[in-house]
């Protein structure tokens, strides 16, 4: 047989593989969200999960579209006959982004009209809030109260217990190796701020996603995955795949340290070994690199920041970007101001607010001690900026910061303008 007929073969051979391959997923793709189906799966997910559970789901029906909660209209649940909802409880109680108008459109359904739908809900939570799935459970018992009938009660699924790892779970998982963990604050009497970088050649993300680390086993037990917001920019511009965190060191009252943050931040060392895997965070993706920025956050919420600076330094075109980030202290909390004062210089970052809810020093907004007061003192600027089409990305604690900068824009924009940046994709939170 001869050299060219071997490749030829190879070649032809390659090219039904190819062609197969292409009409399995056609065959078995997921409908998009305007294709007529009598089968839906939705979700609502602020971070990922209940997305990730959605998505796993779907691929076990043959004929069934998925989309965001939000996105589920009275219009097609009056015309389907099967709903799976996966759905999270952020907060106090509160829907993910994607849900939030999901309520609302029940309301325009009257009571049994929805007798021919039958539903399964799998609500997400974490047992150490007071309102546990409390989401979740007001979609099972709207949608009880409208005549859908219920195929199975409904699930709870309980983010703070530890979930039991399968051989297989774990496969899922990729070795990568710490090339450096340098803390931020060094001095600093409050708890240590860590940069961690990570070898991640197998790795692939987009700035916005989130890194699961798996700690080591405890007890002969593996505990559940920890996740940290992934602080560089998509991976198919950092150099060796070099992936940042930046992790704070949690110490509980007892003196220990947390299970996730100990182990990276004190066991670890330039080295190490870590089970890690990418969780993919659509919530947190920009779509335009050109369109207008507003960063907002405080703490290890830089982790979210950095990533979406990072990326916009490659691309010439970028939109202007504003970064509005709160610490503790100036004299031990101005994180990585070399790089920030590096992208300002390149134009990358055009215009920089920083605030200390623990210093004496003044600032540049009228001595504003938290990101929502520079929020409130450049309203004006703000809506300007919105206006112009600005994405806003919010990054760091639910409690204090996330809720006053929520309820900061709600008073600067109006709970209209609010509700379309929302529904526009262009209001985004990384919130924990």
């Amino acid at each position: 047989m001869s050299d060219n007929f071997r490749i030829g073969l190879a070649c032809v051979l390659g090219l039904l593989w190819c062609v197969w391959v292409m009409v399995l997923w056609i065959k078995n793709r997921p409908k998009t969200a305007n294709a007529s189906a009598t089968k839906i799966v939705a979700f609502a997910s602020q971070t990922g999960q209940a997305r990730l559970h959605a998505e796993d789901f779907i691929a076990s029906l043959s004929d069934a579209i998925l989309l965001p909660l939000n996105q589920l209209t009275a219009d097609k649940l009056q015309t389907a006959s099967e709903v799976h909802l996966f759905v999270s409880t952020y907060g106090d109680g509160e829907a993910p982004d994607n849900g939030r108008t999901f309520i609302r459109s029940l309301t325009k359904i009257s009571n049994n009209a929805l007798k021919q739908v039958n539903y399964k809900v799998t609500a997400f939570g974490d047992s150490h809030y007071p309102a546990f799935c409390a989401f979740g459970k007001q979609v099972f018992t709207e949608l009880a109260e409208r005549g859908a009938q219920a195929i199975e009660p409904l699930i709870c699924i309980d983010a703070s217990q530890p979930q039991t790892q399968t051989q297989h779970s774990i496969a899922n998982y990729s070795d990568v190796a710490v090339t450096q963990i340098r803390q931020l604050n060094t001095g600093s009497p409050y708890a240590g701020l860590y940069l961690i970088e990570l070898s991640a050649a197998n790795l692939s993300w987009q700035a916005g996603d989130i890194l699961e680390v798996l700690p080591p086993a405890n007890n002969k037990q593996l505990a559940s995955p920890r996740s940290y917001s992934i602080a560089s920019a998509d991976s198919r511009f950092v150099e060796n795949n070099q992936l940042k965190l930046i992790v704070r060191l949690l110490t509980k009252d007892d003196g220990t340290t947390g299970l996730a943050s100990g182990y990276l931040t004190q066991s670890c060392q330039a080295g190490s070994q870590i089970k890690v895997k990418v969780r993919a965070n659509p919530a947190c993706q920009l779509k335009s690199e050109q369109a207008p920025l507003l960063l907002i956050g405080t703490g290890s919420g830089l982790a979210g920041l950095i990533g979406h600076i990072e990326q916009r330094c490659h691309f010439a075109d970028a939109g202007p970007v504003w970064l509005i980030y709160g610490e503790r202290d100036a004299e031990f909390d101005c994180h990585m101001q070399t790089e920030l004062e590096a992208w300002q210089q390149q134009g990358v970052l055009t215009r920089v607010d920083r605030v200390f809810s623990r210093s004496t020093h003044a600032t540049d907004t009228e001595k504003a001690k938290y990101v929502y007061q520079v929020l409130t003192q450049q309203a004006e600027n703000v809506r300007c900026f919105i206006k112009q089409g600005a994405d806003v990305y919010v990054c760091g604690s639910l409690e204090g910061m996330g809720k006053s900068v929520d309820k900061a824009l709600l008073e600067i924009l109006g709970e209209q303008t609010k509700q379309q940046l929302s529904e526009q994709e262009r209001y985004h939170r990384d919130l924990y």
